[in-house]
């Protein structure tokens, strides 16, 4: 089964009336098509491992697809920027078949309202398992369409997960620097200021009611950005954005994002299902600008692995039972499997056995199949989301002292970078700021394949600083919320 959960489907200028795709897990968008005097755009679109839960005894929760649109006129020089498509925020302009789309905080079926209406969170219009889901054909309105001329238009799909509102417990009593390690864990019970231990009994900080705490709900992508996702990324910058944010580390530690492709589509990788390492911390806030996401708080983090559940100073699965993955079947195409007996992680660092081999990031999902269904098992957070623990490091939004933190927002990006080709969203973490004890650089969380087990715990803070802004380090990845 495959696990690349973006998923790009093309009308180009070669292409036009016609349209070549990239499978996701299991997402797939096909047949797109664009109709200039009405200002839409249609395409189909199908993802497997769906679900949409309501009542049954457990948290309204589900998954979706994220979907945005951008376009480029053909022959465009490659300074040329893309345009990010703006929604109608009427839902009748639109056509969604058997999906609906929900606002960002998932409280109604709706498309956010402007200046946000960037793209449609799809969900299931139903409740129910959808383990393969067949296309549903999707029409969307667009209020920035151009009314004339040939455009290459790529329309893009994330696959997330709903993180419904609620408490959750915060902080831990063993791990390396945990959040309110000296006094306990806490569970936070609103978006109100909350006061935070976050180094030594010396160090706290208030968190005031704009920063995103994880009380309030979210959507958090179901898989870390893979490395098709983020060459196809970079094939919608202009040539200074490409420049910027390409890590350049091929086949180094199992990186295989290549520049060797031809314009429009410069950049590929022979394994695009593989997590993305070598990610910056300013690439990531990048990606999740041009993507219209945010970066996600530690606090985020540990909601979305722990939900409403109690503390366990264990793993995203919820336990302390954990097993290393050693053998992958072959060849690595997006079809491979774990091939290690009960494994649901992939940590301390040994080469692997089978498929490529070496040392390095693994396939996205690759513990979730048709005869894995626990949360152990796959490896699974509370409400289904994968890797938290192992596979590549989750850059956060810290929590410390230093204003560059403490004013963090959560806006959302709008679709386009600066001249520089860096995020340049109000309030974002963006500089870096003194090594210390009371000023810290962006956080990871979660460990990655490097990692002994218990950098993998929940709580586990081990590089809540020491590493720069714009270093490129072959553990660290990364994921957005919206």
């Amino acid at each position: 089964m495959k696990s690349y959960f973006i998923n790009i489907l093309i009308a180009s200028c070669l292409l036009l009336g016609s349209a070549q795709s990239l499978f996701a897990n299991y997402m797939r968008v096909a047949n797109v098509s664009y109709n200039q005097a009405a200002g839409t755009v249609t395409f189909d679109i199908a993802w497997n491992n769906s679900w949409r839960i309501d009542g049954l005894g457990a948290p309204n929760h589900w998954d979706a697809g994220w979907v945005f649109v951008k376009w480029r006129e053909c022959g465009a020089p490659v300074t040329t920027g893309w345009t990010h498509g703006l929604l109608n925020t009427t839902l009748g302009s639109h056509s969604f078949s058997s999906l609906e789309p929900t606002l960002s905080d998932g409280s109604a079926v709706g498309i956010d309202p402007a200046p946000n209406n960037t793209g449609a969170m799809l969900r299931r219009n139903a409740t129910g398992l959808f383990p393969a889901a067949g296309f549903t054909t999707v029409t969307l309105a667009l209020t920035n369409f151009p009314a004339a001329g040939d455009y290459d238009i790529r329309v893009f799909g994330i696959e997330m997960v709903y993180v419904p509102q609620g408490p959750y417990v915060l902080g831990g009593t063993s791990e390396s620097y945990a959040l309110n390690r000296n006094s306990g864990p806490v569970v936070v019970t609103s978006e109100a200021p909350l006061n935070i231990n976050f180094y030594t009994s010396s160090y706290n900080v208030t968190l005031g009611a704009s920063y995103p705490k994880g009380y309030d709900a979210f959507y958090c992508m179901k898989y870390e950005i893979s490395q098709g996702q983020y060459a196809d990324f970079l094939n919608t910058l202009d040539a200074t954005g490409q420049a910027a944010l390409f890590p350049n580390n091929y086949n180094s530690y199992r990186h295989n994002i290549n520049s060797g492709g031809t314009p429009p589509n410069m950049y590929f990788s022979d394994r695009p299902d593989r997590a993305t390492n070598y990610l910056a911390w300013t690439d990531l806030l990048s990606y999740m600008d041009w993507a219209c996401l945010r970066p996600m708080t530690e606090l985020e983090y540990e909601k979305a692995c722990r939900g409403d559940g109690p503390y366990v100073g264990g793993y995203a699965w919820g336990t302390t039972d954990i097993v290393e993955t050693l053998t992958l079947g072959a060849p690595e195409d997006g079809t491979e499997v774990n091939l290690t007996p009960g494994a649901n992680a992939h940590y301390i660092s040994n080469n692997l056995l089978g498929g490529d081999g070496g040392t390095g990031p693994i396939r996205v999902g690759i513990f979730a199949t048709s005869s894995t269904t626990s949360r152990v098992a796959t490896g699974a957070t509370y409400y289904g989301i994968m890797e938290m623990s192992g596979n590549v490091w989750d850059q956060c939004v810290g929590v410390s002292s230093d204003p560059v933190f403490l004013n963090y927002d959560g806006q959302w990006g709008n679709g386009y970078l600066d001249a520089n080709a860096n995020a340049d969203v109000p309030n974002w973490p963006y500089a870096n700021v003194t090594i210390g004890t009371a000023g810290y650089h962006r956080t990871a969380r979660g460990g990655g394949f490097t990692s002994s087990a218990n950098a993998l715990r929940v709580a586990d803070r081990p590089y809540f600083q020491g590493i720069s802004t714009n270093s490129r380090t072959n553990v660290y990845g990364g994921r957005g919320v919206r």
